[in-house]
């Protein structure tokens, strides 16, 4: 889709897994592509889910935690007024705060805003015993995790996704995480663009198609005949009509 005025291009129908994929992708060798493409994915679950996970470990099953850890991390919390979902809320606030202020400003000074902001805020926040040392990591990674999503739009859903995540596994622990991803892929199934199923070609499975999803295929294995490339069509495309 070409607007008038405009210098950006809309490729339609758009599909979830698209959303994952990037240019440099067809660029590289195939075991190259498919590798970065897998540590996507798994960025994607960390940004998702990483601060629930959190709160429902410390909160309602601290015995899945190896003694160790949880000994270091209850000396970390010590003196903390607050508890770990309001923790995690100011942190992820200001965390996303500072990643619109330096998305706003000028490209150099707003860079270095974001992380040298980051930093001093993190620390003083350890130093005032407002935050512990354990909940800044776990800030962190979920930010550094969903700059991985090649596509803003997507990581922005996820950024808001993460806080009904959290209040789920505040209230009701692993179980409520489970059931916020649930109703994630219920919504998911339900969606579609321009007719096209949105989590195609996983759901309705289409074998033919996954050589482009998780992995990455040599090129020589992507390019198909006009007689293959119909014959694995979606029954309700135009082209069938």
């Amino acid at each position: 889709m070409l607007v008038h005025g405009t210098g950006a291009m809309l490729i339609c129908p758009a599909l979830y897994l698209e959303l994952f994929q990037s240019v440099e992708d067809y660029y590289q060798r195939s075991f190259v592509s498919t590798a970065i493409r897998l540590m996507r994915f798994i960025a994607v679950i960390i940004a998702l889910t990483l601060p629930s996970v959190y709160i429902a470990l410390s909160t309602f099953h601290p015995e899945m935690i190896p003694s160790i850890l949880l000994l270091a991390i209850i000396n970390t919390r010590e003196g903390i007024p607050f508890p770990a979902l309001i923790e995690a809320i100011i942190m992820l606030f200001f965390f996303e705060l500072m990643r619109e202020a330096g998305v706003r400003m000028p490209k150099p000074v707003g860079q270095a805003v974001s992380i040298v902001g980051a930093l001093i805020i993190g620390e003083a926040a350890i130093q005032a015993g407002i935050a512990s040392p354990i909940m800044v990591v776990v800030v962190a990674l979920t930010g550094i995790s969903s700059f991985a999503i090649p596509q803003y739009n997507l990581a922005t859903a996820y950024r808001i996704l993460q806080f009904p995540l959290m209040f789920l596994a505040a209230t009701l622990g692993g179980f409520g995480i489970m059931v916020g991803l649930l109703l994630i892929l219920l919504h998911l199934s339900s969606l579609r663009s321009l007719g096209v199923p949105y989590l195609a070609p996983f759901a309705p499975l289409r074998p033919q198609k996954l050589r482009d999803a998780f992995i990455r295929v040599p090129i020589r294995y992507l390019l198909e005949s006009p007689r293959n490339r119909k014959k694995h069509q979606f029954p309700h495309t135009s082209d069938e009509k």
